[in-house]
């Protein structure tokens, strides 16, 4: 994965906004669906559930723990700067979640589906913008390209599988304990799994394309 310096550039933090405003955006389109979140917002979801605090609330605490992972890992200073994005994007779930979207309740299977899938194709997709600025990705995204450095592979597909797993997995224990049982966690969580590794490839395969972003050691 190629190192690069960060650019306080216009586009640079553009990009980097965008793709916090869509990454929330899909948060809640997904969680409006009913068809099952995205493996980490299971996670979110029964911390909400158990403790109470708001989804965005819940995003941002996950989030701060694996930032302090990522950044004692790579030795590096600079993911800190991952707090930014983190309270961003909670804030904006929030925002969405419980203002915006608010009224925003489908019942029909067909719209539950089509909504489900917005959230399924714009999530990956905020995520990549975030990588392909100058700053820190997605503290998820970040904590991924970590591991493929730590476990020294080159297989972004079956290392995000593997954390979309486990987040799944630790989200369906807390649920129980919280008396959800199994949550948000549905067969849209299961697709999404399996299917998230292969958008963000595809999507940065598309920005390398179009030279936005230069992969040196994903294939």
């Amino acid at each position: 994965m190629k190192t690069h310096k960060m650019l306080f550039s216009f586009k640079n933090i553009s990009i980097y906004l965008l793709g916090a405003v869509i990454i929330s955006f899909a948060v809640v389109m997904m969680l409006r669906s009913m068809m099952g979140v995205s493996s980490w917002d299971t996670l979110h979801y029964s911390l909400h559930a158990l403790t109470g605090i708001t989804i965005g609330k819940a995003t941002i605490v996950v989030a701060i723990i694996f930032t302090v992972f990522v950044t004692v890992a790579n030795k590096d200073a600079k993911y800190i700067g991952m707090v930014i994005p983190i309270l961003l994007v909670g804030a904006l779930i929030d925002l969405f979640n419980l203002h915006l979207l608010v009224n925003y309740l489908p019942i029909n299977i067909y719209l539950r589906i089509i909504t489900y899938f917005i959230g399924l194709v714009l999530l990956p997709f905020g995520g990549s913008l975030l990588i392909i600025s100058s700053f820190p990705a997605g503290v998820f995204d970040e904590f991924m390209i970590t591991l493929m450095r730590l476990l020294k592979t080159n297989n972004l597909v079956l290392v995000r599988v593997i954390m979309e797993i486990t987040a799944v997995a630790v989200a369906i224990m807390l649920g129980f304990i919280a008396g959800i049982q199994f949550g948000m966690v549905n067969i849209g969580t299961l697709i999404f799994s399996l299917s998230v590794g292969v958008f963000i490839k595809t999507y940065l395969k598309l920005f390398e394309r179009v030279g936005l972003y230069e992969i040196e050691q994903i294939n």
